[in-house]
């Protein structure tokens, strides 16, 4: 099994946990990310950086130790994409 497949089956199934899950714009992640760099000099992860900014409890986003992978489900399970102009 590869890694897309994987990723997508946590993702699946943890998303599934929890549908009420808090939404965060893509404005705001925007500026977190920028942010970042200094939670980084910390030695602090991205996903635990996130989940402190935004008052998260996820364990699997705290955990992961991948940067991109935990961007991708960050992204994929609380970003609001949709935006009110």
């Amino acid at each position: 099994m590869g890694l897309n497949f994987c990723f997508s089956s946590m993702v699946n199934t943890l998303g599934n946990l929890d549908s009420h899950k808090t939404q965060i714009s893509k404005e705001d992640y925007e500026t977190f990310q920028k942010e970042f760099i200094f939670e980084q000099i910390k030695g602090n992860r991205f996903g635990k950086a996130f989940c402190e900014k935004f008052h998260i409890n996820d364990i699997v986003i705290k955990c992961l130790i991948d940067e991109d992978l935990a961007r991708r489900f960050i992204e994929e399970q609380y970003i609001n994409e949709t935006e009110v102009h």
